[in-house]
């Protein structure tokens, strides 16, 4: 009798209140899983473009190089670069575009810290202070290594450091051609200077 009462309840409540039952249940799940992953889910320490870098180099490679290089702890943090976007060198005007937006877009959203390009395109961007001065975020004995590196503007502004002959980057082949000279700066409101810095330092071969 017992059993024909409890079983008569879940039928009820099944017919009735299947729907809510149901999307509460979803809900929860949801939850669970939005907290878990919230939880897990590891801060960005670096963010980083490499336009035109026509590298064979997995941009996941190069992110394990310089977490291990630079004592990242790889269970907090994680280091984003993309290397396939181009400006140049690309017959798809339309890849051309999607590359210059997601540039675009990452800097207004102050996702990106350090980017990296041909020597002309590097200039020209430049003309609405995209890089910031290396001077604002090196030292005077960092800035001096870096010496015959530096990327300096008509009204004294250093900008960024030549790519082409950067150790890393020359590893890693990006930047090889004999036809132009690229270049690598700090976007101007990087959300982590100190580690666009020594980001910098370490494609020089000159970091601590």
């Amino acid at each position: 009798m017992e059993k024909s009462k409890i079983k008569n309840n879940l039928e009820y409540f099944w017919m009735y209140y299947k729907l809510p039952f149901l999307a509460g249940m979803i809900v929860v799940v949801l939850v669970l899983y939005f907290l878990i992953t919230s939880l897990t889910a590891k801060d960005t320490a670096l963010s980083v473009m490499l336009i035109d870098a026509h590298t064979d180099v997995s941009s996941e490679k190069m992110a394990e190089e310089y977490m291990e290089a630079s004592g990242l702890d790889t269970k907090k943090y994680q280091i984003q670069i993309q290397n396939n976007l181009m400006f140049q060198g690309t017959d798809s005007g339309s890849y051309s575009m999607t590359s210059l937006s997601k540039f675009m877009a990452d800097i207004g959203s102050e996702l990106l810290d350090v980017c990296g390009m041909t020597k002309g395109d590097f200039v020209k961007y430049d003309g609405s202070q995209t890089w910031m001065d290396l001077r604002d975020c090196l030292t005077d004995e960092q800035m001096a290594v870096l010496e015959d590196k530096l990327l300096t503007t008509d009204d004294g502004r250093v900008i960024g450091i030549m790519a082409d002959d950067l150790p890393v980057l020359k590893a890693d082949n990006c930047y090889t051609s004999t036809d132009t000279e690229a270049a690598v700066g700090i976007i101007y409101n990087t959300p982590h200077k100190e580690e666009a810095a020594k980001y910098l330092l370490y494609l020089a071969g000159a970091m601590e």
